[in-house]
């Protein structure tokens, strides 16, 4: 299947720019997506405005909500960038302190407004995304050292922290601790699944870490040949680390190399099973590919490790809009 092009074009259908706009968001190229989504509502809403509005029908403009919102979420986690970390980021630091990306937020009010969300709901969904990195931004780092004396469910809160900062083997400590407190409650069942599919499987060196922290700065940056040489270097070094691999696969994809992408996420997923996030990529890879069947299949190998994981249904839809598209 022909990936998109870098430029959208022109000419389509409103259903063909809102496939395009899928192809863009499954890539990561969130400004195509923009355009493409936005020439879409456009051209569907002049369409409206000549026939019957009843015939303008919810189920459409439904699909295209959530697309836009699954999108608004990747734009927030580049926007966040300057605040705090992500996923195989994790303690992402901007390297300039830069506050949070105005332009982002400009982006996300306006393609939420495009696709009919009331502006104060649009302010209040902002508001709170605001308050969350506020938060974030100004609470106290954990210590340095794991403390003793900890519950259960303290042990794994703290884990989490550690890992949003990019402590990974505090984090695994102190998931550690949870399971051995907990190990067949509520709080040591989270810790097991959360050690099993958002740490790496194997104990990792500090300066890989940063590396990897690094690495993401520059592809977050639009630095793509640096993360890509980043990247290389780190899975040359640390071939057990299974982070770069994902990170560089999603780099491949974003590029439209998808065969590299398979190749490089199928090693990730070799060293860890249980990582989530090259389950994920795999997914949008094969999609991309039109192996569709192959896509879904990922997805419910991510259900399968961990069901509670929020990026499945958002991937699911955009496979779908792509795999029943007649354009």
């Amino acid at each position: 299947m022909p990936l998109p092009p870098k430029e959208v074009p022109e000419g389509l259908t409103s259903k063909g720019y809102k496939r395009l706009g899928a192809l863009y968001m499954l890539m990561g190229c969130q400004k195509q997506a923009v355009e493409a989504l936005t020439k879409s509502s456009e051209m569907r809403r002049a369409l409206a405005s000549t026939e019957d509005p009843e015939k303008n029908t919810n189920a459409e403009n439904d699909g295209a909500m959530t697309e836009s919102l699954k999108f608004s979420l990747n734009l927030l986690k580049l926007w966040r960038k300057a605040a705090t970390d992500d996923e195989d980021g994790s303690g992402f630091k901007s390297e300039s302190g830069a506050e949070p990306d105005g332009d982002a937020e400009a982006e996300i009010r306006k393609q939420l407004i495009v696709l009919g969300v009331p502006e104060s709901e649009v302010d209040q969904y902002l508001n709170k995304l605001l308050d969350s990195m506020t938060e974030l931004k100004n609470s106290d780092p954990p210590p340095l050292d794991v403390p003793e004396g900890l519950s259960a469910a303290e042990y794994y809160e703290l884990g989490l922290k550690y890992k949003e900062i990019g402590w990974t083997e505090q984090a695994r400590d102190a998931l550690a601790f949870a399971i051995e407190l907990d190990p067949d409650g509520e709080s040591g069942n989270l810790a097991a699944s959360y050690l099993r599919t958002k740490i790496p499987r194997h104990p990792v060196p500090l300066v890989a870490e940063q590396t990897n922290i690094h690495g993401f700065n520059q592809f977050c940056s639009g630095d793509e040949d640096g993360a890509k040489e980043t990247f290389e270097a780190l899975i040359a070094e640390y071939p057990d680390f299974e982070w770069p691999y994902g990170n560089l696969g999603c780099l491949f994809i974003q590029l439209g190399d998808v065969v590299k992408a398979k190749k490089i996420l199928r090693k990730a997923i070799d060293i860890n099973p249980h990582y989530v996030n090259a389950w994920l990529h795999m997914s949008r890879a094969e999609a991309l590919d039109g192996n569709f069947e192959e896509a879904y299949k990922c997805l419910r190998e991510v259900e399968a490790i961990d069901n509670d994981e929020t990026s499945i249904v958002g991937i699911k839809k955009l496979v779908d809009e792509i795999a029943n598209s007649d354009d």
